[in-house]
């Protein structure tokens, strides 16, 4: 007897990071995790800020610390450089808030059968997703439009 399966999963992943005084997100998507899309969002954020310093806040991913992004940290260390939080501790990252309630507005009770719109969904959350972080006691996650009314 033969059972149909739903079908193959495909996925995609995003790289961010968030400016914590200004709450610009910056992200990009990429096929695969690992250390090439990695270093395609690090070369994305030295784009976005080409003359300050920036301070990468970055938990303890293999691949943060691969010999590719050793050589690109080495290479940016004038500019851009990682501060590396204890292991086991996603409570200090404050991006992980931010992924959590990504994936609360795109999942919505509901399945994705077409992988580039869940893509556009996405980016289209973090364009319009306003962040502030030490504003009150909490931090606050506002969409400008309620995505998953839309949809």
């Amino acid at each position: 007897m033969k059972v149909l399966a739903a079908g193959e999963d495909h996925k995609f992943v995003v790289f961010g990071g968030v400016e914590y005084g200004t709450g610009k997100i910056i992200w990009h998507r990429g096929e695969f995790k690992g250390s090439e899309g990695f270093i395609k969002w690090l070369d994305e954020l030295d784009e976005a800020y080409p003359q300050e310093p920036v301070l990468v806040v970055l938990d303890n991913v293999g691949y943060h610390k691969s010999r590719q992004c050793k050589m690109w940290w080495d290479k940016h260390k004038d500019h851009i450089r990682p501060f590396w939080l204890p292991a086991y501790t996603p409570n200090l990252n404050l991006m992980e808030r931010i992924w959590r309630f990504l994936k609360a507005k795109l999942s919505c009770h509901r399945w994705w059968a077409d992988l580039p719109a869940l893509g556009e969904a996405t980016d289209q959350i973090l364009v319009h997703l306003k962040v502030r972080f030490g504003a009150s006691n909490s931090p606050s996650l506002n969409l400008v439009q309620n995505f998953c009314n839309s949809a």
